[in-house]
């Protein structure tokens, strides 16, 4: 075979060559496979894998079908990208593409960033019937679900979900450090066709499990317009993995304390923004369990990690979702080494709520999900900052700032002149006295953040995995 019948093979599978595929995809408002990897990668970076997968019967190459996968990279760093086709077999996973990829993150450190809509793993060549003979197959030591569990923890991974996205395509998603959804798509474990087998219902992928709902529910972190928007969520949360030169405070840092009323509910978002560098926020899961907010930001160009109470949300109060927002987010600023920014206003943890009717609504099991946030923050080393802006009242503190005794213990723990002091717990009877190594003017927070993070260095490149990413 000449290089003019390879040359072919592979043009044979490009976008110009696909006039009648490609026009469904903008029809949908959707990017093809090879346009959203080129809107994600720095140009001139793309090495493609994995384009031949096999030779047919009259020795004539076959191209791969299903997406395509690159390593190239974002703002400079290195990084795996992947996306599926789902006009091609589904947008099906063959030829252990990936699978060859993850050994490279695994051995060089590289991030994964790979769009997942489809419906799921297909059989590999050579197909029965079809008398290929295979190009590429396992090279090392992953499959694709292994891979993603070794991988968790030491790689930062990106899942964005823009179509539907069942079977083994869900699964990659929720292996992942942080997934984004789009208006519209779906991410579940058996498609229409397997529940309107089994049950007889007819329903729209979007129906069965759309984003929207997982929203709510936590299996998304983060839901957008579209394709570019989900493109620009995914640079965002990469560009958290290496610190910048020293920001702009935001206007309001020195007037931070009004946003504080001395009683009652208030937002605790505008206080965040205040204190960290201009618009640098970026919020994780910010609907499901809204009484907690979780997100990246930066200190004067440092990464960190801010983790807060919203006393909007149920006057901060924290339930079993709530706690595992907490511990999950704490894993994940301390595998990747984000310094630990947290703002505490809540009125403890509870077991029991109020319905919407007003009835009371036991909720089971907080002898053990209280647990779960202090256990992550045990196994913490990264630094962590407290500041007890009212209340913490009950076990709030110990959620949110880990245990006073524990082998990490907040850098600072300082309390605003609004702090609750003395309160004696309802639960208990026992006088919570919150003690703390200063209390401090609200407008000198951001200042002490800054100057003890410069006698913090960054820790330097592990050789170790720390521990896994729980993927609730």
């Amino acid at each position: 075979m000449s290089v003019e019948d390879l040359r072919a093979a592979k043009a044979d599978r490009l976008d110009q060559n696909r006039p009648d595929p490609v026009d469904l995809v903008h029809q949908r408002g959707q990017l093809t496979a090879r346009e959203r990897l080129a809107a994600l990668l720095d140009p001139d970076t793309a090495v493609e894998y994995g384009s031949i997968a096999a030779v047919d019967a009259e020795g004539r190459w076959v191209a791969e079908a299903g997406g395509v996968d690159y390593v190239g990279s974002i703002d400079g760093q290195t990084v795996i990208a992947s996306s599926t086709d789902y006009t091609d077999r589904g947008g099906g996973y063959g030829a252990a593409r990936l699978e060859r990829l993850m050994g490279l993150a695994l051995e060089h450190r590289w991030p994964i960033v790979f769009f997942v809509d489809g419906g799921g793993s297909r059989a590999r060549h050579p197909r029965v019937g079809l008398g290929h003979t295979e190009t590429t197959g396992p090279i090392g030591r992953f499959q694709l679900f292994d891979g993603m569990a070794e991988l968790s923890g030491w790689i930062p991974s990106v899942a964005i979900v823009s179509g539907p996205a069942f079977a083994g395509h869900a699964s990659l998603a929720g292996f992942s450090d942080f997934v984004i959804g789009t208006f519209g798509s779906s991410v579940g474990m058996g498609g229409p066709p397997m529940v309107e087998a089994a049950l007889g219902l007819t329903l729209t992928p979007n129906e069965l499990a759309g984003v929207e709902m997982h929203e709510g529910t936590g299996g998304i972190d983060l839901l957008v317009a579209d394709e570019p928007a989900a493109i620009d969520a995914a640079k965002q949360y990469m560009a958290f993995q290496r610190d910048l030169p020293p920001g702009e405070p935001a206007a309001g840092a020195a007037s931070v304390g009004d946003l504080v009323p001395a009683a009652g509910p208030y937002d605790m978002l505008p206080v965040i923004d205040a204190l960290v560098d201009d618009t640098s926020f970026f919020e994780l899961r910010p609907a499901f369990a809204p009484s907690v907010i979780t997100g990246f930001a930066r200190m004067s160009g440092r990464s960190v990690g801010v983790l807060a109470s919203q006393p909007s949300a149920a006057g901060g109060r924290i339930d079993e979702l709530a706690a595992v927002k907490v511990g999950r987010f704490v894993e994940l600023c301390d595998t990747y080494e984000f310094p630990i920014v947290t703002l505490i206003d809540s009125d403890g943890c509870v077991s029991t709520w109020t319905d919407d009717d007003g009835a009371p609504r036991f909720e089971p099991g907080v002898t053990r999900w209280h647990t779960r946030p202090i256990m992550a923050h045990q196994h913490r080393s990264v630094p962590l900052f407290s500041f007890q802006i009212r209340r913490a009242r009950a076990m709030s503190h110990h959620v949110m700032a880990g245990s006073p005794n524990a082998p990490s213990i907040p850098v600072l723990s300082a309390g605003w002149p609004t702090v609750e002091i003395g309160h004696v717990d309802g639960y208990s009877a026992i006088r919570n006295t919150n003690t703390h190594d200063d209390i401090i003017e609200p407008a000198e927070t951001r200042d002490r953040i800054v100057r003890l993070l410069a006698h913090l260095p960054k820790a330097g490149a592990r050789t170790e995995k720390k521990h896994s990413v729980d993927t609730w």
